[in-house]
């Protein structure tokens, strides 16, 4: 029989057959959209129910972030400064730049105080070609989390205009005080193309003159810092920028800064006259505190056998050391070529020494003659800051 001869009876059954058929298609597909729908809002779903589990919503703890936000701008980091972001799980996160002694510094104040709030820390560390990570993920008792992220770039190591450190040897640090009242002794210096340091009065009338062409040519700078001496305290009334005695800290202070803004080109300091007042814990502390601030080196001219300077720097924990010898002599230039001796010799000794000198007559002429007996000794002369232990 061909198809254009099915009994109509029996082709309205098919008919109806295929409409059911669609019918109960329609109704499987609705429902299993629906099933989706209800999986994907986290709602109970049949079919779908495996594939999406209920959704987590993070609290964002609100007082947390405003304690870390307030720990951050007591730190200097302002608010606008935090970026807000969602970690990879969906809960709140803060991401800063700091650096890593600011970082150092406010991690414990962070710590404790959330730890306080009963807040489980875990923190993550990783590098990066030039910054170091660290990642903390918080956690409260009722499962909020927080996400911090600070950023710290490495710190670059400091360039400095100091040459490298002598090799090893013996040497010696020779000073030359109460510079400042003449430039030609300050050329008889350089002259003797010898590494020497020269200590500048503050006051004198080419203070500043004297410590620029010193360092243009080579010398290492240091200030020499006026005190008073247990000798002759009347005559040395009128010495301008004198520390005495009895002075109140803030009138130290003052006096100190004074005088180092008169001299240029300052990499340490050390005491002229000062024999009463290197003995007198109360003035030289005041005096050290603001040398120590501006990274500057005390030597103790040691015009005292009861002076306490040295060993109070030292317990401050300042690069400090102390006078060996003088040069000068008051018989003449064989004196102080035999001073001379001593220090290499002690040297010799001690692996190092430092003497003082002043510009007298004397005292250049028996440089000027003597100088090559560095070589003859194998000393090697160094500049003051060099010779001070770290």
């Amino acid at each position: 029989m061909k198809p254009d001869q099915v009994p109509p009876g029996k082709r309205e059954m098919r008919y109806s057959s295929r409409l059911y058929l669609s019918f109960i298609l329609l109704a499987l597909v609705a429902s299993l959209g629906l099933d989706l729908i209800s999986a994907r809002k986290g709602e109970k779903a049949v079919v779908f129910g495996f594939a999406a589990p209920k959704a987590v919503t993070f609290r964002a703890p609100s007082a947390w972030t405003q304690a870390v936000l307030g720990r951050l701008e007591e730190a200097g980091v302002s608010a606008g400064e935090v970026e807000r972001l969602q970690d990879e799980a969906g809960a709140p996160s803060l991401s800063v730049g700091l650096t890593q002694d600011a970082y150092d510094k406010i991690r414990p104040e962070i710590q404790n105080e959330l730890q306080r709030a009963g807040v489980s820390i875990l923190i993550k560390e990783r590098e990066e070609a030039d910054r170091l990570i660290y990642s903390w993920l918080l956690e409260g008792k009722e499962k909020e989390r927080l996400s911090l992220i600070f950023s710290c770039p490495r710190p670059q190591p400091e360039k400095s205009e100091e040459p490298p450190p002598p090799p090893p040897g013996d040497a010696v640090a020779i000073i030359i005080d109460d510079m400042g009242n003449s430039l030609d002794v300050l050329q008889e210096l350089i002259d003797l193309k010898t590494p020497l340091t020269i200590s500048v009065l503050p006051f004198s009338a080419y203070a500043e003159e004297t410590a620029r062409l010193a360092h243009e040519n080579g010398l290492e700078v240091m200030l020499h810092l006026a005190g008073e001496s247990l000798n002759n305290q009347e005559d040395y009334a009128g010495i301008e920028g004198m520390i005495r005695s009895g002075m109140k800290e803030n009138e130290i202070r003052a006096l100190v800064e004074e005088s180092l803004t008169k001299v240029p080109y300052v990499k340490g300091v050390n005491n002229h006259m000062g024999s009463k007042i290197t003995q007198e814990e109360a003035v030289m502390r005041p005096i050290l505190d603001v040398l120590k601030e501006r990274n500057l080196f005390f030597i103790d001219s040691r015009t005292s056998g009861q002076s306490i300077a040295f060993d109070l720097a030292r317990q401050m924990g300042m690069r400090t050391t102390s006078r060996n010898i003088f040069l000068d002599s008051t018989v003449g230039v064989d004196f102080s070529k035999k001073k001379m001796t001593d220090l290499f010799r002690l040297s010799q000794k001690n692996g190092s020494a430092v003497a003082i000198a002043h510009p007298f007559p004397e005292t250049l002429q028996a440089l000027r003659e003597n100088i090559h007996l560095l070589q003859e000794y194998n000393i090697r002369p160094v500049f003051a800051s060099r010779i001070i232990p770290d």
